[in-house]
């Protein structure tokens, strides 16, 4: 019985491994950062998904990153000291 539950196992993982590529298998050990604020833009033909987050190696800069269908951009900027100041508290 514990053989046939070994070869089910193989079985399973070798047959999904090819499903997983190298940077995934790579990121299961990655922090994961929730953005801090997280909308949609309406405009016309596209779907644009906006994430702004603050980095964690620079907790004074917030990077605004967008996503359509077809591309992606990102943008970095120091943080406004009146943002700086709504944190600390």
């Amino acid at each position: 019985m514990l053989k046939v539950f070994f070869v089910f196992v193989a079985l399973f993982l070798t047959s999904n491994l090819s499903a997983i590529s190298w940077s995934q298998m790579k990121s299961w050990t990655n922090k994961t950062v929730k953005p801090d604020v997280e909308y949609s833009l309406e405009t016309e033909g596209y779907n644009v998904r906006v994430y702004e987050f603050t980095p964690v190696s620079d907790p004074g800069s917030t990077c605004v990153m967008t996503f359509t269908n077809e591309k992606m951009g990102m943008f970095c900027f120091a943080k406004s000291k009146l943002a700086l100041t709504k944190e600390s508290k």
